[in-house]
Parts: structure tokens; C-alpha cells; sequence
């Protein structure tokens, strides 16, 4: 158990085994990164009230450190968010007061909540990971509204980025996947879904979920929290091998950088970036092609899919798809694609009940539609 009052709120003084200049480079480093960061993608402005995603882990506890630091030269205000995903029994409820604790001490405003993660992920059937996003969006929309939150910080390092990509590779991903965990998410996206919380004010405009953490490395948040003498939480979790991101951070990544290349989490930091900035021009492409404000409920004009381009032919029917929450895989998504272009009237079976439908009437162009399932 920490002793919260004992962390240190500046610099410490000076060690006999680590001189006090080698230490205050670790500090000054990571603000000057962590303060180009936001500047140069223009996640921050001067006036703004920033949430900031804290856990108690050791990512979180250094941007909320770095953010209260650099808060007077951005001009920002940032206030403290906890869930409580009530997962661990005392050691969840132990973060909740350590995140507390620490607020108070860096005289932050600080929202809080318990949200039973488990219960969501069995009344939705929903994996425990799927339903704490969930629980953690709906937490993030509410606390902006009630905190006027212009954005919500999240602490996903270079490492975690390295990780997704990785992971997605495995798995199998396009330049969608590739890209990544996107430095900038609009949280109003969500408005029309099952994550944005019912009693969320119309007039009160969404935030923007950024991670300004993208190009600090797990190695740098570490000396930071060294240099500053600054404890924080464990999650046991995090540790064990039944987790595939687990496996792949303890012993692919190192293994691969080990025997092939040394720079990788570098490289693949970088894929991210490349593929983020291509999956964007793609996306403004569709946007370009499909009308303003697509009835996607009504279809898609079949002649209009036709004259695409093959990437475009994708991604137009991923938007199609993107209002169910419906992700298809690459066969998957082959095989509507195939469908489509054949323009023969009739339905193809979809997964989770979905199905698409090419309908034809006399006088107007052929559509496709995606019919969600029927419920009994």
C-alpha cells in the first residue's frame, strides 16, 4: 500500500546514487515532449478545461503530473477523471483513493465514479475489455458535460501504439487497422450509439478524447515518475500471461527486437502514423462521394458504389456498416462487396442477424441495404 501524503509535488532532492542534473533531464524531457506534442497537432488551446484519464497506474499518474505541470504555460485547466470498474474488490476501491488523494494534493478538481463492469459485460454479452470501454466512454461523455470538458486525455504511450499495431498485424488489419490508437477521437461520434449516456444536455458540445502521450515511451514515463519521486498503482493484470496484449509486450516485442530490429516499436510507431494519415484522406474521399448527410438507412445508390475505385468500394461499405456497429472481417466484407457489384436482386446473411438487401424499382436506381436483425 502507498502512503499517499508521502509523494513527493516537486522535484526531490538530491540522491547519492543518481546526481541531481541527470534526474531533472528525465523531468524536462518528457514536458518538452509531452508540450511539443500537443502544440504541434493542436490537441490543447489556451482556456480549455482538459479531463484527464487517470487509473493510478503509472502512464495515467505521469500525464496528470506532466498536464498539471505545464498547465500554466498551455493555459489549460485540468480536472481528474476516475471509473472505478469495481473488477479487483479493495484494490480497485485502493486506486480510487489514490487517484483522490493525489488530486487534492495537486488541488485539482477531480470527478469520480463506479460503474459494476462485470454486470454490464453479462446483461450486454460483452467481453470484460469491451464492456470497461464501453463503461469508461459513457463516464468520460458524462463528466465533460457536467465538468464543461473541452477534451479528455488518455495516457496510450509509443509503446501502447507499437503494441496495437502488432496485435493488429496478427490478427489481420487494413490501413484503418494499421493506424493504430488515433491521437484525436471525437467523442461526439458516439452521440448516436449505445456508449453516449442518455442524460447527456443536447446544447452542451462533445469533447475530443486525444492521447498527447503517443511519442513518449513507456521507458521515459518511468524515469519521469523516478524523477519526481512520484508513487503509483500496480494492476496484477497487466502482468499476466493470459492476456494475448500481455504476451506480446513481455515476450514478442522484446523477442523481435531482440533478433531483427532493435528500433521497432519505433517503426511500427511510424506505420501508425503513415497508415492514420492515408485511412484519413481515404475517409475524406468517401465523405466526398457519398451526399452530406447520407440517409445510410435508406442505401447506397448501387451505380454510385460501382464507379469506385476498389478502396473506395471498401470503405464505402464499412460506413455503410459503421452506424450498427457491425465490423466485418476481410471475407467478410469481400463477399458483400461481390454481392453488390453482381446487381442481382435479393439478400445476402450478414453476421450477428444482419443481411444486406439489393432491392430494384421500376424508375430508380438500384440500392443497397443493410437490414438490422429482428427482435422477437
Amino acid at each position: 500500500m502507498f502512503e499517499y501524503e508521502s509523494a513527493s509535488l516537486n522535484l526531490p532532492s538530491q540522491r547519492r546514487d543518481e546526481p541531481r542534473p541527470v534526474r531533472f533531464r528525465y523531468h524536462v524531457a518528457v514536458l518538452h515532449s509531452l508540450q511539443r506534442y500537443l502544440r504541434k497537432h493542436r490537441l490543447v488551446a489556451p482556456g480549455q478545461r482538459v479531463g484527464v484519464a487517470v487509473s493510478g497506474g503509472a502512464d495515467s499518474v505521469a500525464l496528470l503530473r506532466a498536464l498539471a505541470a505545464l498547465a500554466p504555460s498551455l493555459g489549460i485547466v485540468p480536472v481528474v477523471l476516475h471509473l472505478n470498474h469495481a473488477l479487483r474488490g479493495p484494490d480497485s476501491d485502493a486506486d480510487a483513493h489514490f487517484v483522490a488523494a493525489l488530486a487534492s494534493a495537486l488541488s485539482l478538481d477531480a470527478a469520480l465514479a463506479t460503474e459494476d463492469v462485470a454486470t454490464l459485460a453479462a446483461r450486454h454479452h460483452l467481453s470484460l475489455e469491451a464492456a470497461g470501454r464501453r463503461a469508461r466512454y459513457q463516464f468520460f461523455y458524462s463528466a465533460a458535460a457536467t465538468h464543461r470538458l473541452d477534451s479528455v486525455a488518455t495516457a496510450h504511450t509509443r509503446d501502447d501504439q507499437a503494441e496495437t499495431v502488432l496485435l493488429r498485424l496478427l490478427r489481420g488489419a487494413g490501413t484503418s487497422g494499421l493506424a493504430g490508437i488515433h491521437r484525436s477521437l471525437d467523442l461526439g461520434a458516439l452521440a448516436a450509439s449505445p456508449l453516449a449516456p442518455e442524460s447527456a444536455p443536447d446544447h452542451v458540445p462533445p469533447p475530443r478524447l486525444i492521447r498527447p502521450m503517443l511519442s513518449t515511451t513507456r521507458l521515459q514515463v518511468e524515469e519521469f515518475l523516478r524523477s519526481l519521486g512520484q508513487p503509483f498503482r500496480q494492476d496484477a493484470s497487466n502482468l499476466s500471461p493470459q492476456f494475448l496484449r500481455n504476451r506480446v509486450r513481455a515476450q514478442l516485442l522484446p523477442a523481435l527486437e531482440r533478433d531483427y530490429n532493435p528500433q521497432l516499436r519505433q517503426a511500427l510507431a511510424e506505420t501508425a502514423e503513415i497508415a492514420a494519415a492515408e485511412s484519413a484522406f481515404l475517409d475524406d474521399l468517401v465523405s466526398a462521394v457519398l451526399p452530406q448527410t447520407p440517409d445510410l438507412a435508406r442505401g447506397i445508390d448501387l451505380h454510385l458504389l460501382q464507379a469506385q475505385p476498389l478502396a473506395l468500394q471498401r470503405r464505402i461499405l464499412r460506413r455503410l456498416c459503421h452506424p450498427h456497429g457491425l465490423a466485418l472481417d476481410f471475407a467478410q466484407l469481400e463477399s458483400l462487396r461481390e454481392f453488390a457489384l453482381a446487381g442481382r436482386a435479393g439478400s445476402l446473411q450478414l453476421p450477428r442477424g444482419f443481411a444486406a438487401e439489393l432491392v430494384r424499382e421500376k424508375f430508380l436506381p438500384p440500392l443497397l441495404r443493410l437490414l438490422a436483425p429482428t427482435i422477437d
